[in-house]
């Protein structure tokens, strides 16, 4: 029986970073060292027509499918996040049965047609043989990556002393608004909240996302060095796009962070800072989130990995990380050895 780290591997993606790094979370921690992937491009470039394309067949929703299906022909394992992605997913595994196809995320169709699909709690996964419900989402949060990167920042950010909090930053979502003037508030209070409460000292590892936005990224600017100067922080801060600042400090921030405060917006970031080990504060209005997200959140604040911000840092390290892609990886290997293991060979 061939090992599927010896496999195959094409990792389809729709282009954002989140899902695509849920499949390469996954590929990563089964043993791929440099999975490829292709990333699908729609037919349509107006939102509403895209929109639209999901009621028609992926060969019209997506440029090129033929030639995606001609290049299965080298292919034993598919993967895929997200809903949009796994439509192409299900349609080649119509197109080429031997396909061992692995759905991350709520996928179209329904579970069957897929060998492997991986569904948070939070979105009421189905019960069935091929379904592994994760509490977060899969990600490459590893204690090797950490580590790493770890390592190579320490002394870049040795100026940030203290007591440590990462403060991981999204942006305006179709749930809640986040604006300039949230963007100051979060920074000021929790420059405060730090000042009082950390007696050795403290610093902010603060980072922007695409979705953030210039207004809010000047806004936390303003706000930061406001903290430097009046609460005697130190602070480091770093933003996609940037020109001067190619190399991203992200895992590092979470490596070296004594706890990581999230903007609600973003549950994939939650998930990678409670896979990072590390004490989760909420910020944002619970009331306003998805049923999803707060059922989310709530379930780690069960565990005690999480807490809507209240102004007190009070939360202690968990006894464990989430270790939801070492589980996947699990549960895909025991159904590639179980659909493979009978004496036949991939694809």
């Amino acid at each position: 029986m061939m090992d599927i780290a010896k496999a195959r591997l094409l990792i389809l993606s729709d282009g954002r970073t989140g899902g695509e790094n849920q499949s390469l979370g996954v590929a990563e921690m089964l043993g791929f060292k440099d999975p490829e992937v292709i990333t699908l491009r729609p037919t349509f470039r107006n939102a509403i027509l895209r929109k639209l394309a999901g009621l028609l067949p992926v060969s019209v929703a997506y440029q090129d499918f033929d030639g995606l299906l001609k290049h299965l022909r080298t292919v034993d394992v598919l993967m895929g996040a997200g809903y949009g992605t796994s439509r192409v997913l299900r349609a080649c595994k119509a197109a080429a049965p031997n396909l061992f196809t692995i759905a991350l995320m709520r996928p179209a169709g329904g579970a069957k047609p897929y060998d492997v699909v991986a569904i948070p709690r939070h979105d009421n996964p189905p019960q069935a043989e091929n379904v592994i419900a994760t509490l977060g989402n899969c990600n490459r949060i590893t204690r090797d990556n950490l580590a790493r990167e770890a390592d190579r920042w320490r002394v870049r950010l040795q100026h940030v002393r203290g007591f440590r909090m990462a403060v991981m930053v999204g942006g305006t979502s179709r749930h809640a608004p986040f604006s300039p003037a949230d963007a100051t508030q979060l920074i000021d209070t929790l420059a405060k909240t730090l000042k009082a409460q950390a007696s050795n000292g403290a610093g902010l590892l603060v980072t922007a996302s695409r979705r953030s936005g210039p207004a809010v990224v000047a806004a936390l600017e303003r706000a930061l060095t406001r903290a430097e100067k009046k609460h005697g922080l130190t602070t480091s801060f770093w933003t996609p796009g940037n020109p001067d600042q190619r190399d991203n400090p992200y895992l590092a921030y979470l490596a070296l962070a004594d706890a990581v405060l999230v903007t609600a917006d973003s549950s994939s970031m939650v998930s990678e800072a409670a896979t990072a080990g590390k004490p989760v504060y909420i910020w944002g209005e619970r009331a306003r989130m998805p049923k999803k997200f707060r059922a989310f959140y709530d379930m780690l604040a069960g565990q005690g990995r999480l807490r809507w911000w209240n102004g007190q840092l009070n939360l202690r390290p968990p006894a464990a990380p989430l270790l939801d892609t070492l589980l996947v990886a699990g549960f895909i290997r025991a159904r590639w050895q179980k659909r493979f293991g009978g004496g036949k060979t991939a694809a």
